[in-house]
């Protein structure tokens, strides 16, 4: 895959090394550095010694991130099961509670137990 971002001018004296010829050139006309494949470190502080120009570093910088998205993993979101998880436990918290509750309301008092009575047989 190639990735290009906007570059006005490149520096006069860059000259690219011959082994990544077919993987960066400049258009002048579009104005646009481009990369093809994936861009490693040390190709990125190989380009990035030929100049010392700001705009050529930062497009160079955003070239290389660009190259390095595409074979990143991504990162996979944790938010949707953490919520629902929060949620479940909330609602068993809550129903916990109110059996709590209302149990106790249902208990009868200790002195209110009903008496029984003895019948004598005469």
């Amino acid at each position: 895959m190639e990735h290009s971002v906007k570059l006005s001018s490149l520096p006069s004296d860059i000259a690219f090394p011959q082994r990544l010829h077919d993987r960066i050139k400049f258009d002048p006309v579009r104005g646009e550095l481009s990369y093809r494949g994936f861009m490693t470190k040390c190709t990125y502080d190989e380009l990035a010694a030929l100049d010392d120009d700001a705009d050529y570093r930062r497009a160079l910088e955003h070239l290389f991130v660009l190259t390095s998205e595409e074979v990143a993993p991504r990162a996979r979101s944790r938010g949707v099961p953490a919520m629902i998880l929060v949620a479940v436990a909330t609602a068993l918290l809550a129903a916990a509670v109110f059996w709590a509750i209302t149990r106790e309301s249902y208990k009868k008092p200790a002195g209110s137990m009903p008496t029984a009575t003895a019948s004598t047989a005469s």
